[in-house]
């Protein structure tokens, strides 16, 4: 006679069962934290969620949120990040948010910016 195994432990709360994630539920909740933490003046974490994001939704953000605003956020991301993504935002967006970084960094993007343009 086979023994048969116990039934696997169960949580004792329901909500400690999570569903599968939904991806597009999660970039939703990280886009509503990255705005928020924006509005707060939290950019430091604002941009820990934002680099979670995928590009579309970085690039939508960025054209959403004040201009201001994004220009802060994208002001603390790493040289190549900004560069990228001043390639992909409207054009009056990225010149803003490069002329509003500090010389050595815009150097910096502007050295990418033209070496990816010759390429």
């Amino acid at each position: 006679m086979k023994k048969s195994l116990p039934p696997p432990p169960r949580p004792s709360h329901p909500m400690l069962v999570r569903a599968p994630s939904d991806p597009a539920h999660d970039e939703d909740a990280e886009t509503m934290t990255v705005r928020l933490d924006c509005r707060q003046g939290d950019f430091a974490r604002a941009r820990l969620h934002f680099l979670r994001l995928r590009e579309p939704h970085q690039l939508r953000l960025l054209e959403d949120i004040p201009r201001a605003e994004a220009v802060r956020l994208a002001g603390g991301l790493p040289p190549y990040t900004v560069a990228r993504l001043c390639e992909r935002v409207p054009r009056s967006l990225g010149r803003a948010i490069v002329r509003a970084l500090p010389e050595g960094k815009r150097q910096g993007v502007n050295l990418i910016l033209d070496y990816r343009k010759r390429i």
